[in-house]
C-alpha cells in the first residue's frame, strides 16, 4: 500500500459498498485525495516557480476534500442533502447554492461564550471545529486518542500531537486550518500583488503542505475515536495508518 493510501483510507475509510449513497461520496472523495497526495509528493521536484503556482493549489484541494469527507462521517445529512441537490436536473455551474458546504459555519464557525445559552441553541452550529463538537466531541476523541496512543504506536507525529492537552490540540487544529486555508488561498485566488515566488517560495509551500498532511491526518484519528461517527476503517488499523502517512512530509 502506497503512503498516500493511509492519508485516504484513514481520512474516508475503506471497503465501500455500492448501494450506500455516503459510501459513494467517501468513495469518490478517496480516489481523488489520492489523486492529489500522488500530485503532492512529486512537488519537491518541480522548479521554484512551478512549486509556488501549483503546490497551495493542491494543498487547499487536499484541505476541502478531506473536511469535506470528514464532514460526511459526522454530519452525513448536510452531505446527503448537498449530493441531491448536485443530481438535480437544474443544478447551475455558475450559481452559488445554500446546500454547498462553507468554510465558515461547516468547518469553523464563530465561538460561543455559552453553549447551553437559549440564543444559541436555538440554531447551533453543526461546524467540526465549531463550539458545540468541539466541546461535545472532539476534545473527548482527543483525550481517547492520548490514553490510548504511544511513540512506538502513531510514530514521529506523536510528540507534536502530545504537546498539549486535548482541548490545546482541538485549538491548534483549529488555529492551524484557518491559517491554512487563509495561506493556501492567497496562491490560488492570486491576492499577491509581488512575485508569487517571493511570498510562496519553496520553503513556504513545502511547510504548508507538511502542516496541511498534519492537521487533516489528526482530525481523521480524532474521528476514529467518536462513537457516532461514520466508521470505516477498523479502529486498530488507524494508528498504523496514521504512522505510515507520516513518510508523506516533503522535505
Amino acid at each position: 500500500m502506497e503512503n498516500y493510501e493511509c492519508l485516504s483510507k484513514l481520512i474516508c475509510g475503506i471497503d465501500f459498498e455500492d448501494d450506500n449513497d455516503i459510501d459513494k461520496i467517501l468513495g469518490h472523495i478517496s480516489v481523488s485525495v489520492n489523486k492529489i497526495a500522488s500530485e503532492i509528493i512529486s512537488l519537491p521536484s518541480l522548479s521554484d516557480d512551478k512549486l509556488s503556482l501549483y503546490g497551495p493549489y493542491l494543498g487547499r484541494s487536499l484541505l476541502e476534500l478531506s473536511t469535506t469527507a470528514l464532514l460526511a462521517r459526522l454530519d452525513p445529512f448536510k452531505i446527503l442533502l448537498m449530493k441531491g441537490k448536485q443530481e438535480q436536473s437544474d443544478y447551475e455551474l455558475g450559481k452559488p447554492h445554500s446546500s454547498a458546504i462553507r468554510w465558515q459555519g461547516d468547518v469553523v464557525d464563530e465561538a460561543v461564550n455559552d453553549i447551553w445559552a437559549e440564543k444559541p441553541l436555538k440554531n447551533p452550529t453543526r461546524a467540526i471545529l465549531g463550539a458545540y463538537q468541539t466541546q461535545l466531541v472532539m476534545v473527548k476523541s482527543a483525550q481517547k486518542v492520548f490514553d490510548e496512543s504511544t511513540e512506538a504506536s502513531i510514530g514521529g507525529w506523536y510528540n507534536e500531537l502530545t504537546r498539549t492537552d486535548a482541548k490545546g490540540l482541538v485549538e491548534k487544529l483549529k488555529s492551524k486550518i484557518n491559517t491554512l486555508y487563509s495561506s493556501l488561498s492567497k496562491g490560488i485566488h492570486h491576492e499577491l500583488l509581488v512575485p508569487q515566488e517571493s511570498i510562496l517560495d519553496r520553503d513556504t509551500v513545502l511547510n504548508l503542505i507538511n502542516d496541511t498532511l498534519f492537521v487533516v491526518m489528526t482530525l481523521g484519528l480524532l474521528m476514529s475515536r467518536i462513537p457516532h461517527a461514520y466508521q470505516k476503517t477498523p479502529l486498530d488499523d488507524c494508528f498504523t495508518l496514521y504512522k505510515n502517512a507520516k513518510e508523506l512530509e516533503l522535505v
